[in-house]
């Protein structure tokens, strides 16, 4: 079935796909057209607890029926996923500092903070061993870097970014091998640490110490 590679989402839509379970709901759809009892077998639970956030998913434009059968003297409904990715429509962004700072809680929050979450319990669960080094099927490869580029440096870095998310979430498991699930987080931003108010207090205090 072919599908657009991307489609523009809002922030709300964002916010509502941030819960860990409506994401790895969305991604059973997104490896094939299913009903929500299909899904319910795979994900391993009861079936009622999968319409609530069917419907939210479906609201946000994240899945859409493809599909109806008969089922026992009812319709059954087959959704699908409506992209491979979901790309935050930019023109929601503000650049008004305390407006701006609200919607980029949204983005960390979605990333971030839900994959802390997710580390934690990994680990707690016995699915990170952290005595393992990467590359390891059960290590937790997490690393921050720091460093000086130029602004075209920066630029090239962010295709190799993009173009590595994209060739894992184009990663096809082969029935034949033993599979797992995976959490890829990536954050890569220009830095400034220091407040506007931390530059001013300086400005003031050199002016004093040249008097």
């Amino acid at each position: 079935m072919d599908l657009p590679d991307q489609k523009s989402i809002s922030l709300k839509a964002l916010k509502a796909i941030s819960d860990p379970f409506r994401a790895r709901l969305l991604a059973v759809f997104a490896e094939s057209p299913s009903t929500v009892p299909q899904a319910a077998e795979r994900l391993g639970l009861p079936v009622t607890r999968l319409y609530y956030h069917v419907h939210h998913l479906e609201k946000h434009g994240f899945i859409t029926v493809v599909e109806t059968r008969p089922a026992g003297g009812m319709v059954e409904k087959v959704y699908f996923v409506t992209a491979r990715q979901f790309i935050v429509d930019r023109q929601e962004f503000s650049t008004q500092p305390e407006q701006a700072l609200a919607q980029a809680d949204i983005l960390i929050d979605f990333t971030l903070t839900e994959a802390a979450k997710a580390i934690r319990k990994s680990v707690k669960n016995a699915a990170i061993d952290l005595t393992q080094p990467a590359p390891h099927p059960r290590a937790l490869q997490i690393r921050r870097g720091l460093g000086r580029v130029t602004l075209s440096q920066a630029v090239a870095f962010q295709h190799k970014v993009n173009a590595l998310v994209e060739e894992f979430t184009a990663l096809q498991s082969q029935e034949s091998e033993e599979q797992g699930e995976y959490l890829l987080a990536l954050a890569f931003f220009p830095v400034s640490l220091r407040d506007k108010a931390d530059e001013t207090t300086f400005a003031v205090r050199s002016d004093f110490a040249e008097q």
